[in-house]
This record gives C-alpha cells, sequence and structure tokens, in this order.
C-alpha cells in the first residue's frame, strides 16, 4: 500500500463574534473517479497553542476514509505542531477565525468503498420524498424507521 501525503496550511480572519477555530481535512484521490472529500471538525487548544488530545474526531474521519493509521498519527502531530506555531502569531486571536487546512493525498487503490456508500447515502438525502399512502404504515428499508419519523 502507498503512503499518503499531506500538506498543511492556515487561514486566518478576522471576526467581530466569537472566532471560529477549524480544521479542515481535503482527501484527494488522483486515479479514481472519485471527487474530492472535505472533512471538519472543531479545533480545541490547551493554553499553550497545541491541539487538546481530544484528537479523536481527526482520527476517526481519517480512518473512516481508509487513511493508514500511521499516516493519521503522523498528520494528527505535524497538525498540531503547525497550530501550536499559528496562535501566537496572530495579531488578535480572540477576534480572528482560523481554519487550519490539512490537504491529503492518497494513492491508495483499495480506498474505495467506503466512498461509494457515502456517495449513495448523499444521493439517498438528496432524493426524499413523501411515502405513499401504501408506505405510510411501512419501514424503510435502509434505516429501518417508520416513514414519515426522520427529520
Amino acid at each position: 500500500m502507498t503512503q499518503p501525503f499531506w500538506t498543511i496550511s492556515d487561514k486566518a480572519e478576522p471576526t467581530s463574534l466569537s472566532p471560529k477555530r477549524t480544521v479542515t481535512m481535503k482527501i484527494k484521490r488522483p486515479g479514481t473517479q472519485q471527487t474530492k472529500i472535505i472533512l471538519s471538525v472543531a479545533l480545541k487548544t490547551m493554553s499553550n497553542g497545541h491541539l487538546t488530545h481530544d484528537t479523536h474526531a481527526m482520527e476517526h474521519k481519517l480512518g473512516y476514509h481508509e487513511i493508514d493509521f500511521d499516516s493519521v498519527m503522523k498528520i494528527i502531530e505535524e497538525t498540531t505542531d503547525h497550530v501550536a506555531h499559528t496562535i501566537p502569531r496572530l495579531a488578535d486571536s480572540t477576534v480572528t477565525d482560523l481554519d487550519i487546512i490539512v490537504k491529503i493525498v492518497d494513492h491508495n487503490p483499495h480506498a474505495l468503498r467506503r466512498i461509494d456508500l457515502d456517495a449513495y447515502m448523499v444521493k439517498l438525502l438528496e432524493n426524499q420524498r413523501e411515502p405513499i399512502r401504501i408506505e405510510h404504515a411501512g419501514k424503510c428499508s435502509i434505516c429501518c424507521e417508520e416513514f414519515g419519523t426522520v427529520e
């Protein structure tokens, strides 16, 4: 299996509201028919500027999209270091939105299963319809919820 490679950058913008802090992960798989995967998680930092140890969301989302575990750990470590160097150089971190952008290029040819399911589920959500008369008392074969009860 080939290892992914990644770059980390940041985007800071002034805000008049409470600042938003996010880590945006963009996964691109060249040589496949997949569209770019964009994931966001909340950026939580400690007083020293490093990411908190609560990086489970990053780990889970990258693992779900079949990025290998060792690479996930390296990405989280490098993202933590990037955040720690970025926050002190902000003019005023209390009024600045910060988005850490992790761009990942993954050449894993076996990482197609989950994306196909994700794309299918998105398509299903886009094509929701009201149940027809005979379906009113039935259950959805996909989510097993009674028709008309899922919001």
